[in-house]
């Protein structure tokens, strides 16, 4: 990349460890805007791999628009029912056609979807209360003009060919940017932060619920942090068939607003803790967050690609971060979804060869060479960074960027996490 267009300096700010205050957040796997970013990002990796399995090339698409749309259920302690199907909305671009073959991206789509939510919401009955929307097209996009005699020298096919490989060499010289965007990306995540992601993937991991199945897996953790005093805030939906009576619920309340104390103290003994279940719950008006299927996708909730998680797993209020919804992007030239990515591996790098808390920032520049962003910057938090960790830090960025195909295959083969 241009030099002139990398700033690497040193902030000279503290840790975000210490600092006066933090403020976290995670969404669980069942949470309905963290089921649409996995099925947004599981469904373009199964449509990227059956298109390099069958053609060796990844064909133009984006899923980054997918919505859920809450179903209603009737919920009463011991049972109830499903009055009203969940929607699953594709408001998505595939290309459906190629060598005079149709593409079969809805049995793409249902395949994937169905897999993952047998995984995550196991009681929903999906062949009865499922209903996948297909707003599908296949336009596209601004670019393409065409002449009087209706020709046009821009096809917009936005894909690369790779006969006889499983994934496209992309050469640098070829690979554009989609958009004029900006991603961000820190190392190391803080102490909070891993706290509020090993609790919730500590009641959402599947040996926990085989103990204790009446936790639902729509679990929504907050932590706010003031110096050494950690707050605690975790909404957890019971199950309605494995919760026999409000006796049954509250005592289980109880206990798992305990365990989560112990599992905090006995990991983070630093902090002194309080915890907090389930604040809504109003026993005068029998108001529990009681559920059929431990979601509450079932009874009215929606959920978006991009208002969940960032990359990184958590919603950190009291960092920078972009607001690109990466999940489902496509993985080939779209920067909402590679820069994060390279934004990630080039702060993990860099922090593990000099120790340093560091964010890292990309900007793109439409129709720009991905591999020399219009702006870079690495920013180290405390030291000064001196000329031959620079030299290096560089070194690291530069690598990186030249590499985009090898991000490219990691994220399709699902090596590269962006949810």
């Amino acid at each position: 990349m241009d030099k002139e267009n990398l700033l690497v300096y040193s902030s000279g700010t503290p840790s975000i460890n210490n600092t006066e205050f933090e403020i976290v957040e995670r969404k669980g796997i069942g949470h309905p805007d963290t089921l649409c970013d996995t099925i947004a990002e599981k469904v373009s990796q199964a449509y990227s791999q059956y298109c390099l399995k069958r053609y060796g090339i990844i064909l133009r698409h984006m899923v980054d628009k997918i919505a859920l749309s809450g179903g209603a259920t009737k919920v009463k302690f011991g049972g109830g029912e499903m009055q009203k199907p969940i929607r699953l909305y594709l408001n998505c671009r595939f290309t459906r056609t190629y060598q005079q073959e149709d593409i079969p991206y809805l049995k793409i789509v249902k395949e994937t979807v169905y897999k993952h939510f047998v995984n995550v919401l196991p009681l929903l009955d999906l062949d009865q209360w499922l209903t996948i929307v297909d707003n599908t097209h296949c336009a596209p996009g601004p670019g393409v003009v065409y002449e009087a005699d209706g020709s046009t020298q821009n096809e917009r096919q936005f894909f690369f060919e790779i006969p006889q490989k499983e994934f496209a060499i992309f050469h640098d010289n070829n690979l554009r940017s989609n958009d004029t965007s900006t991603a961000v990306a820190y190392s190391p995540l803080s102490t909070t932060e891993k706290i509020v992601m090993f609790i919730e993937t500590t009641l959402n991991e599947k040996e926990f619920k085989k103990l204790y199945p009446y936790v639902g897996t729509d679990i929504k953790v907050m932590v706010k942090r003031m110096k050494k005093r950690l707050g605690i805030t975790v909404c957890i939906p019971f199950i309605a068939v494995y919760t026999p009576d409000k006796e049954f619920y509250f005592k289980k309340l109880q206990f798992l607003e305990d365990f989560i104390k112990q599992l905090v103290v006995s990991k983070f003994g630093q902090f002194d803790v309080t915890v907090s279940l389930n604040t809504r719950d109003n026993l005068n008006k029998s108001d529990y967050y009681l559920t059929l299927t431990g979601s509450a996708i079932e009874s009215g909730d929606e959920g978006v690609v991009g208002r969940g998680n960032r990359h990184n797993g958590v919603i950190p209020f009291t960092r920078h971060m972009s607001m690109e919804a990466c999940c489902g992007k496509n993985p080939v030239y779209h920067v909402g979804k590679l820069y994060t990515a390279i934004c990630s591996l080039i702060s993990d790098e860099i922090y593990r060869f000099i120790g340093l808390e560091t964010y890292v920032y990309l900007t793109s520049q439409m129709g720009r060479s991905l591999s020399n962003p219009w702006f870079a910057c690495v920013e180290v938090c405390g030291e000064k960074v001196m000329s031959n960790q620079r030299q290096m830090i560089e070194a690291i960025v530069e690598r990186n960027l030249a590499d985009i195909n090898k991000t490219t295959q990691k994220i399709v083969k699902g090596e590269l996490n962006l949810f």
